[in-house]
């Protein structure tokens, strides 16, 4: 993993244009690309980037930048409170990594991290229709906690369910 930099805000538009759109072009009217350009978008880069809170890096496989990984701490969700925790933000693979047990990887990561900071939970939040990405949360010990309907316009209202889930940290 290496850091994205501000200066690296154009590869990091181009890789998730292209990885975002992967997975979740149709869920959208538009294909997805207001929520490309509103998340990756110079300015929401900078801003996210300035945040002391948050950590955001490219992930490379094979000398390829192939997605991202942001996680933020301390960070509770507004929905429900979870203190102490660190909200895995952003996790998007290239479908091409799929299935190389990178995305595991990442994630023992992130509890390696929320251990040396002596946090208590990880939590993230999961589309209920991404019937897949659940089941690996599942699988790595994740379990819902809450649900609520994300207020995306553009996002078909079939797609619009969120569920937050949470892992205790021990």
């Amino acid at each position: 993993m290496n850091p994205v930099l501000l200066e690296d805000q154009p590869i990091l538009y181009r890789l998730m244009d292209e990885v975002y759109r992967a997975s979740y072009h149709s869920i959208w009217e538009d294909k997805g690309d207001w929520y490309v350009e509103l998340i990756y978008n110079p300015e929401t880069v900078r801003k996210e980037l300035a945040r002391s809170r948050s950590h955001y890096f490219f992930v490379e496989w094979k000398e390829e930048k192939i997605g991202i990984l942001k996680y933020d701490f301390p960070f509770s969700p507004r929905e429900i409170e979870i203190p102490n925790a660190m909200k895995l933000h952003r996790l998007y693979l290239h479908p091409k990594a799929h299935g190389k047990g990178i995305a595991q990887e990442l994630m023992k990561h992130c509890e390696q991290v929320a251990k040396e900071n002596k946090l208590e939970a990880i939590w993230l939040e999961a589309m209920e229709s991404q019937i897949q990405a659940k089941r690996f949360y599942e699988k790595m010990g994740f379990s819902e906690v809450y649900s609520y309907v994300l207020d995306f316009e553009r996002i078909y209202p079939e797609y619009r369910g969120i569920q937050i889930l949470k892992k205790v940290i021990s």
